[in-house]
C-alpha cells in the first residue's frame, strides 16, 4: 500500500475516533445534565410536598386532689383518684420563613380566654408567632380539673346556692393548677417548634355514629370524622389528629375521678396501636350532642374503640395531601345579648331559687362594686387555610351543630374542618333555631357561664358572615 494511503487511513481513523469520542462525551454530558436536572426537579417537588412538622406532648394531670369541672350536680369535694392521665399536645406547622403555626389540644372541659391570652403573649414574645397562628382546642372532658373560674357552678347546687367561698385549700389548688397549666402550654408549644422536621401531611374524612342530639330525639348531628395523618418522608407514622362533634359526657357527675372521657381513651387506644405516635383529639360543633350509650365505664371503651377503628380504616384509605402550612386569620366580633336586666329586674330575679337567681346575686354584687353588666360578648373567630386544600375553622365556645351543618353546606364539606371549644369557652353558642326553641343550651346554661341572658338571634349571621369574610375567595 502506498505511503500516502497509509497516512491518509491513519489520519482518517484518528479523526473518526476523536469524532466518536466527542459525540459520546457530548451525549454523556447531556444525559448527565438531564439526570441532574431531573434530580433537582425531584428535590424541588419533594420540598413542595414536604412540610416541616413538629409534635410534642406534656402531662397536665393535677398532682393533688382538685375540684372537677363540668357537672353542677357533682359532689362538693376534690377529685378522688385518676382513671387515666390528662395531656396537652402540640402540632407545629411550617418553617420559620413560612411563618409557623401551632395547634394545641388539651384534655380539659375548656380553655379560658385569659389562659389563651397569656400563652399567646409569651409565645409571641419568644417566637414572633401571632395570635392568628396559634389555637388551643379543649376536648371538653367532664372529668378534668376546674380551670380558673370557667363555669359558675362550684357554689351552686340544684335548687340552692351558697354565700360562702370555696374552702381555702380548694381555691389555692385551682389557682396553683391554672398557673402551672399556663407554663405547660407554653412549654409544649415551644417543644413542638423545636421538633420540626420534613414530613408528609394528609387528611380525609370518615363517619361515626355514637353522637346523638340531646335536645330532640332524631335531631341534627354532625357525624363526620376528619383525620389528619402526619408521617416522615419515608411514610413512618408520626402523629394523628382527629375531630368529632360530641360532648365528653360518657361518664356522669357521680364519677369523681380524673379522666379524659371517650376522647382520652381513644387517644390511648390509637397510641397503643401505633407505638411512638402522638394521637390528638379536637371537638367539633357538638354542644347539643351526647355520646350514646353513656353512664358506664364500658361505654368509654365502646366509643373509643369506634374512634380507633375509624382511624385504622382511614389510615389505609386514599387521603388528600396537604402541601402548604396554614395561613391564619382571626377577628373578634361582638355578640349581643337579647336583654340586659336592670337593677330592679335583678333584685326580683334573686327570688328565683335556680341558677338564674344565683346569677342575679353575682350581678348585683358586681354592680355594687362599680362594675357593669356587659351588653355583648367579645368572640374570636379564627380560620386556617392550608392552601386551597382544606380550611380549618376554629370557633370559641360550646357551638351547636347548626353552625357546622350550615358552613359545610355553604363552603363545602369536602374541604372543611371545624374545631369548637377553641381559644375560649365563654358559654354555649346557640343558633337562631336553638335560641327560638329555648332550653338549656340557649337559656339556663348562660347563667352558669355568668351571662345576663340568652343571645340575640342575630349572632348566627354575625358568626357565619365573619367566617366567610376571613376565608379566601377560593372557598
Amino acid at each position: 500500500m502506498p505511503e500516502t494511503w497509509r497516512n491518509l487511513n491513519y489520519h482518517t481513523m484518528m479523526n473518526l475516533n476523536l469524532r466518536c469520542f466527542l459525540i459520546c462525551f457530548f451525549w454523556w454530558m447531556i444525559l448527565l445534565g438531564k439526570s441532574s436536572v431531573q434530580l433537582l426537579a425531584q428535590e424541588m417537588a419533594e420540598m413542595e410536598t414536604h412540610m416541616d412538622i413538629g409534635v410534642s406532648t406534656i402531662d397536665i394531670t393535677p398532682d393533688h386532689p382538685i375540684r372537677l369541672a363540668g357537672y353542677g350536680a357533682r359532689e362538693e369535694k376534690p377529685s378522688e383518684g385518676i382513671i387515666h392521665q390528662l395531656n396537652a399536645k402540640a402540632l407545629a406547622f411550617g418553617r420559620d420563613d413560612q411563618g409557623p403555626s401551632i395547634l394545641i389540644t388539651v384534655d380539659l372541659v375548656g380553655i379560658p380566654a385569659i389562659i389563651t391570652a397569656k400563652v399567646t403573649k409569651r409565645i409571641t414574645e419568644q417566637t414572633g408567632i401571632e395570635a392568628s397562628h396559634l389555637v388551643i382546642c379543649a376536648s371538653h372532658t367532664h372529668g378534668g380539673p376546674e380551670v380558673g373560674n370557667l363555669l359558675n357552678i362550684l357554689q351552686y347546687r340544684g335548687d340552692s346556692f351558697s354565700d360562702s367561698l370555696l374552702k381555702l385549700e380548694e381555691l389555692v389548688e385551682i389557682s396553683r393548677y391554672t398557673e402551672r397549666l399556663t407554663d405547660q402550654l407554653v412549654a409544649v408549644a415551644l417543644s413542638s417548634l423545636a421538633d420540626r422536621e420534613p414530613a408528609l401531611v394528609f387528611w380525609g374524612q370518615g363517619r361515626m355514629g355514637f353522637a346523638k342530639n340531646r335536645r330532640t330525639e332524631g335531631g341534627p348531628v354532625d357525624q363526620s370524622f376528619p383525620l389528619m395523618k402526619i408521617t416522615d418522608p419515608t411514610g413512618n407514622l408520626k402523629a394523628i389528629l382527629v375531630n368529632y362533634a360530641c360532648h365528653g359526657t360518657t361518664l356522669g357527675g357521680d364519677v369523681n375521678q380524673i379522666h379524659g372521657d371517650w376522647m382520652g381513651v381513644a387517644q390511648l387506644m390509637i397510641e397503643s396501636n401505633h407505638p411512638g405516635v402522638v394521637a390528638m383529639v379536637s371537638i367539633g360543633c357538638g354542644a347539643d350532642a351526647n355520646p350514646y350509650p353513656r353512664g358506664k365505664m364500658e361505654h368509654l371503651r365502646v366509643h373509643a374503640q369506634e374512634v380507633a377503628d375509624n382511624v385504622e380504616q382511614l389510615l389505609t384509605s386514599k387521603l388528600h395531601p396537604i402541601t402548604q402550612p396554614p395561613s391564619g386569620k382571626i377577628k373578634w366580633i361582638n355578640l349581643p345579648f337579647a336583654h340586659v336586666p336592670s337593677v330592679p329586674e335583678l333584685i326580683s330575679q334573686t327570688e328565683d331559687k335556680t341558677v338564674r337567681g344565683y346569677y342575679a346575686r353575682l350581678a348585683l354584687d358586681r354592680i355594687a362594686r362599680g362594675q357593669g353588666i356587659p351588653k355583648t360578648l367579645s368572640y374570636p373567630v379564627q380560620t386556617w387555610t392550608f392552601g386551597n386544600e382544606m380550611a380549618m375553622i376554629n370557633l370559641a365556645g360550646e357551638v351547636v351543630v347548626d353552625y357546622s351543618l350550615r358552613l359545610k353546606k355553604e363552603i363545602g364539606a369536602n374541604r372543611l374542618w371545624i374545631n369548637a371549644y377553641a381559644n375560649n369557652v365563654p358559654c354555649y353558642i346557640a343558633s337562631c333555631r336553638v335560641i327560638r326553641e329555648g332550653g338549656y343550651e340557649a337559656e339556663s346554661s348562660m347563667y352558669y357561664y355568668d351571662k345576663p341572658s340568652p343571645f340575640a338571634e342575630e349572632i348566627e349571621e354575625l358568626i357565619i358572615n365573619t367566617v366567610h369574610e376571613l376565608l379566601p375567595s377560593s372557598f
